[in-house]
């Protein structure tokens, strides 16, 4: 029997290890990459839910938006409201702003987490759009709402003002439910490349 050098040895046991590190290394890339599937998955599951919710909420609302647009533009166009209680009576239906609370959690977890880095770029690109108009929508009624006025002398200016206020969050809930509805059948589609 020959024996082998200590050269020869060293060589062997040295690819072995060096096999050992690269095999660990697949290993661990694999589980890796099965972890951030795993995430992105969960977390398109996660914008999904949180899109559907948010078209409910905006449904739930827009036919209180829708009713009393009608309302202040007929009370706007009679000219006979000058006092809050004329506006109450010209608008019966009026119980406050009732916008709907929009989330965005979903969203901003994925980005935070990294997942977005892993969702394909035509999703990206739609859902970013989506929740920045969201937001913008959002801004526009709490910066709105804030400028209300109903003291009886101002309640003529105010009823005008209130009727494209209504007008204008009902176009805002229809252009966000259509986004809506378009992010949701791409979210139906394989979203991540």
């Amino acid at each position: 029997m020959r024996k082998s050098s200590p050269i020869r040895r060293i060589l062997v046991e040295s690819a072995l290890i060096v096999f050992s590190i690269l095999v660990a290394l697949a290993a661990n890339q694999w589980n890796d990459s099965r972890k951030q599937h795993v995430l992105t998955e969960r977390a398109l599951r996660g914008i999904r839910d949180e899109i559907v919710a948010n078209a409910n909420r905006l449904r739930k609302s827009r036919p209180y938006h829708y009713m009393l647009e009608g309302e202040t533009r007929v009370a706007d166009s009679l000219k006979r409201v000058h006092s809050y209680a004329d506006f109450k009576a010209a608008a019966p239906n009026w119980s406050g702003f009732q916008n709907a609370t929009l989330e965005s959690t979903a969203w901003q977890s994925a980005i935070t987490l990294g997942a977005v880095s892993n969702i394909g770029y035509d999703t990206v690109t739609t859902l970013s759009g989506l929740y920045a108009l969201q937001a913008k929508f959002d801004q526009y009624a709490s910066d709105a709402i804030a400028t209300f006025d109903f003291a009886d002398q101002t309640m003529p200016s105010t009823v005008r003002k209130m009727w494209v206020y209504f007008a204008t969050v009902r176009t805002n809930e229809d252009t966000l439910l259509n986004r809506y509805s378009a992010a949701l059948s791409l979210l139906g589609r394989r979203a991540t490349p």
